[in-house]
């Protein structure tokens, strides 16, 4: 059984945790996939955005965009990877709306 995850360092607000959660899944979506996808999605999230994978949870439709230059079994593969990580934690409009702009 998996504990859940609190993020805090001092005064840091909800939202900032929120932001971490998100891109806590989408690093270890993107790691578990190997074959160079962590370092092909962050280097099209710079060169074609200037964001990195942190700033995903604010810009949803930027990693949408780079997953959709991988190939379709690996981008469906990733968001399903992403959604297992957030499932316990999509009851929280921010992560509805990110895992929903994510499938669009």
């Amino acid at each position: 059984m998996r504990a859940n995850v609190l993020f805090y360092q001092g005064n840091s607000s909800l939202s900032q945790a929120r932001e971490a959660l998100v891109a806590v899944a989408v690093e270890s979506a993107l790691l578990a996939a190997g074959d160079g996808i962590h370092k092909k999605v962050s280097d099209l999230l710079m060169d074609k955005y200037n964001c990195k994978i942190m700033d995903c949870n604010k810009h949803p439709e930027y990693l949408n965009a780079s997953l959709s230059d991988l190939e379709e079994d690996t981008r469906s593969k990733l968001i399903n990877a992403v959604r297992k990580e957030l499932d316990e934690y999509s009851n929280i409009k921010t992560i509805s709306s990110f895992l929903n702009a994510l499938e669009n």
